[in-house]
């Protein structure tokens, strides 16, 4: 069978995980080139993947000048990057799977669909969500129709104080103008995929939102708080939310905060770690006083075509993190919180006027393979298209993506004018 042969751009975080897999299938993937400004990163790739100096790259203008040295591209740059990293690949005929979101605005998101299919490309999203044995084991329970017709869906994510500390307060998504996305975009666009993909044949027509940013701000800060936790704050040892406390302490999220260190984690020393936190490491921010601007709460309702209605809300900061699903539909109901892996269906028993109820626990989850699975699953899935095999239920190409993302315009842009209902014209 022939190997599938990729470009990745941008090899941070999500472009390791995603290419685990060609290490652990190399049957089936090989990371061909790897295009990143960073030279430790090309260093990093380049020695993990045994790439010769021609195939890595600087700049996405370096590769695409070489022509078309691959049969994809994997696409894991931050969000503001992702048209402009991913059209010249479009253009000579590459496959895609790009990161999500694909952009913060509906005249790109057509504009990149329009130029996929004039190239004649296949574009899949990273809704990875829809991987999890959790929640394709729903959804092929949803299809069944055990449960009937949805009528309501009721979702929320709970994000934990060492993520939003890490990623939305102190980190690269802390900014709508910086990084190019809400909250809501950045961290919910997996919630609201899920909703269209649970609720697939009807489309959302209308939205609205309510929320802010009302914790972490400098009126609360405590008293003494200082601007750098290990510098000048008189209240760090009380605090909560420390740097010390999240990143020496306890090393939450240490794949994102010390990559300006340019070194391999477990190579750095405690007194290297403590030293950037107490300098320019923007985690060594007071988590008060950053230059933080998106929501730490949000709620979305969405309206679909057929009446269904449906809900997500997000908080963050919370002490318990994760995702609770509740989908209602005309025969019964499903109710589970992914992290534990395990959910309920409940049918309505005419016997007693109650319910029937059974367990469904989910037991195929490899312990390090991220998004509760989905992230390995995902790449198998790509590599499958790829190969002419057919795609599973849980296929993200663009065209069964849009209408997530149509979701989050219309709730920030309710959100953005005091909550009134926004009209979501389907495309």
């Amino acid at each position: 069978m022939k190997i599938v042969k990729v470009v990745v751009v941008g090899f941070g975080d999500r472009g390791g995980a995603y290419t685990k897999y060609a290490i652990d299938h190399p049957d089936r993937l090989k990371v061909q080139a790897v295009v990143d400004p960073d030279p430790f990163r090309r260093q990093l790739a380049k020695e993990r993947f045994s790439l010769s100096e021609e195939m890595l790259f600087e700049s996405v203008t370096d590769c695409v000048n070489r022509g078309k040295i691959a049969d994809a591209v994997i696409n894991t740059t931050m969000d503001e990057l992702h048209i402009e990293t991913a059209l010249p690949f479009l253009k000579l005929g590459y496959d895609m799977l790009l990161e999500k979101p694909v952009t913060n605005n509906k005249k790109d998101l057509l504009m990149l669909k329009s130029i996929a299919d004039r190239y004649g490309c296949k574009l899949m999203v990273c809704h990875v969500l829809r991987y999890t044995p959790f929640y394709l084991k729903i959804k092929e329970i949803v299809l069944s129709g055990e449960i009937g017709k949805i009528v309501e869906i009721e979702s929320n994510e709970m994000v934990g104080v060492a993520h939003a500390s890490a990623s939305y307060i102190r980190g690269k998504w802390n900014n709508r103008e910086k990084c190019g996305s809400s909250m809501l975009l950045a961290k919910c666009c997996h919630d609201m995929d899920l909703l269209c993909w649970f609720n697939s044949g009807t489309a959302p027509v209308k939205a609205a939102s309510y929320g802010g940013r009302h914790y972490f701000i400098p009126e609360n800060a405590p008293s003494g708080a200082g601007t750098r936790c290990l510098i000048d704050c008189k209240a760090e040892k009380e605090c909560p939310y420390s740097c010390k406390k999240l990143l020496l302490d306890n090393e939450y999220f240490n794949q994102y905060t010390f990559t300006c260190l340019n070194k391999k984690y477990e190579d750095l020393t405690y007194e290297e770690k403590k030293r950037s936190l107490e300098t320019d490491n923007p985690q060594g921010r007071c988590i008060f006083k950053t230059d933080a601007d998106i929501v730490d709460r949000q709620a979305v309702i969405v309206e679909f075509a057929d009446g269904s209605v449906a809900t997500h809300s997000m908080v963050s900061g919370v002490a318990r993190p994760g995702r609770n699903i509740h989908i209602i539909g005309t025969k019964g109901e499903i109710q589970g919180f992914l992290e534990d892996n395990k959910f309920k269906v409940r049918t309505y028993n005419p016997q007693n006027c109650l319910y029937f109820e059974r367990e469904e626990e989910i037991t195929n989850v490899v312990a390090g393979d991220g998004h509760s699975g989905g992230d390995s699953r995902i790449v198998n899935d790509f590599v499958n298209m790829e190969l002419g095999l057919p795609r599973s239920i849980s296929s993200t190409v663009i065209e069964d993506s849009i209408n997530g993302h149509l979701i989050v315009y219309a709730a920030d842009e309710s959100l953005d004018n005091g909550g009134v209902s926004v009209k979501i014209e389907s495309i």
